[in-house]
């Protein structure tokens, strides 16, 4: 494990911070032994412990239940936090109009889109091209548990309903369509944030970030920033990993990922989250938050 800034070694660190994919679960979808007894360990030190991820609520709660972690979750990429009860604590949704106007945009496109919301999910009746046919794998959003609402177009549904949304998933059959449509959104709607990989398009409200919500976590909270901890493994945790009191990036997390983190554990496969808490926590007394 590497460690990158110094200066922190006798500081009391009061919150971890944690995402699920590619740092909690290893490559089988599996949480080790070893995981599970680190995160106890932390539990019994007297930290606070909370998950943050892309990953809709409902599997969240699965994650957090088995364990036993009793804390707030920041799901749906930043865009929901909330206990297991499910009630809000902070929730950053589109309203219906910026909704309308981003599914309306995509539209134009060839193009499969999602509405996803803590209790619905919308999704387009799309027929993808036969140039593209099998090409296509429809897996945007973590874990997504909810019955979808099919229909022939989500602005439609939208505007009849009034739908709004903690984020709109589209998934296009050219890159450059994808890109088109992204510099589209971006001019014509105020206030949004647009995740892009390749073919794939997320737009969300700008407060909807994982570093936004845990911020607003830690001021209810009273935690400074040096207190905190982040793990994460993906581009998605860069903020955060930066705003941590220590930034973690896994073994296996991109270069550019590494590059942002004050340590390097071990990957998800070798236990890193378990290596990277003994060596942190182990002589720290148990904290009142």
């Amino acid at each position: 494990m590497a460690r990158r800034r110094g200066g922190k070694n006798n500081m009391k660190y009061r919150l971890l911070a944690m995402s699920i994919d590619g740092v909690l679960l290893k490559t089988n979808d599996r949480i080790s032994r070893e995981t599970k007894e680190a995160i106890d360990f932390v539990r019994n030190k007297g930290v606070y412990s909370v998950l943050v991820t892309n990953r809709h609520f409902s599997s969240a709660k699965k994650i957090a239940k088995h364990l036993k972690m009793n804390h707030e979750m920041i799901c749906h990429g930043g865009g929901l936090m909330a206990g297991l009860s499910g009630a809000p604590i902070l929730e950053t949704r589109m309203p219906a109009e910026m909704v309308y106007d981003a599914a309306d945009c995509m539209e134009r496109y060839p193009c499969r889109i999602q509405l996803e919301s803590q209790d619905y999910e919308w999704e387009n009746k799309y027929q993808q091209s036969k140039n593209v046919l099998g090409k296509i794998q429809f897996s945007l959003g973590e874990g997504l548990l909810q019955p979808k609402t099919y229909t022939d177009r989500i602005s439609s549904s939208v505007y009849e309903k009034q739908l709004t949304a903690l984020r709109l998933f589209g998934e296009f059959e050219e890159e450059n369509d994808a890109s088109r449509c992204r510099k589209e959104l971006l001019e014509q709607i105020p206030g949004i944030i647009i995740e892009q990989n390749n073919t794939h398009l997320t737009v969300k409200k700008e407060e909807a970030t994982k570093e936004y919500a845990l911020s607003y976590l830690m001021s209810e909270l009273g935690i400074q920033r040096e207190e905190t901890i982040y793990i994460g493994s993906g581009t998605a945790d860069e903020p955060s990993l930066e705003m941590a009191g220590i930034g973690v990036a896994m073994g296996q997390s991109p270069e550019k990922v590494k590059q942002k983190a004050d340590w390097i554990t071990r990957s998800n496969d070798q236990n890193g989250v378990s290596y990277m808490v003994k060596e942190v926590f182990r002589k720290q007394m148990k904290v009142e938050v």
